[in-house]
């Protein structure tokens, strides 16, 4: 069995995204004796659900998570619920925006995280990580990600969620957001992954 451990590319005036950099740090990995397969999505709404849905049908995984940028967070915020619905207040890498579209007409508003997102956010701060619950994963390409992830993981019987990330140590002094260390949010994901994996 796999964990499949998606990030992002960079976007906007963004010049690195910290998810990119955590999954490629744990591409590879064995976590509770399951490896994990990292895949760095591009920042672009049309190819997404492909990527997605043809990485999930060939891994297989158990337990799928998507880790994203969310500039302005301070803490590791989880996702609960991704909505049925997209609108870009920036275009994608490719150009593109949308402005209130659904992204699966056949499926309801929204889809929530089978994962105990709450338990998460206690187990991160016990163990002095900053998390919080996150209650909007936006509109954007993290959003459509971890709805199309939400929608295959339930198709398969795996479970599945989102973690939002903020800026770290390069970004921060760049845009003067707030921030966390890279060491800590990478040391978050596999302590996320190894709580999760203990919950499936």
């Amino acid at each position: 069995m796999t964990v499949l451990l998606f990030g992002f590319e960079k976007f906007s005036d963004y010049p690195e995204n910290p998810s990119e950099l955590i999954v490629k740090s744990l591409n590879g990995e064995v976590i509770e004796d399951e490896k994990v397969v990292g895949i760095i999505l591009p920042v672009e709404y049309n190819r997404i659900e492909k990527l997605v849905t043809q990485a999930i049908e060939q891994y297989r995984p158990k337990l799928i998570l998507g880790i994203g940028l969310a500039p302005g967070r301070s803490k590791i915020t989880p996702e609960k619920i991704a909505i049925n619905y997209k609108y870009a207040k920036i275009p994608d890498n490719a150009g593109m925006s949308y402005r209130g579209e659904l992204i699966d007409p056949m499926m309801p508003d929204g889809i929530f995280s089978n994962l105990p997102v709450e338990e998460l956010v206690e187990y991160l701060n016990t163990n002095n990580i900053p998390s919080e619950i996150s209650l909007s994963a936006g509109a954007y390409i993290c959003n459509l990600t971890m709805f199309i992830i939400m929608r295959e993981a339930k198709k398969i019987g795996a479970k599945g969620g989102f973690i939002h990330v903020p800026c770290h140590e390069r970004l921060a002094v760049q845009h003067n957001c707030p921030s966390m260390s890279l060491d800590m949010m990478i040391k978050a994901i596999k302590l996320a992954i190894k709580f999760y994996l203990k919950k499936v």
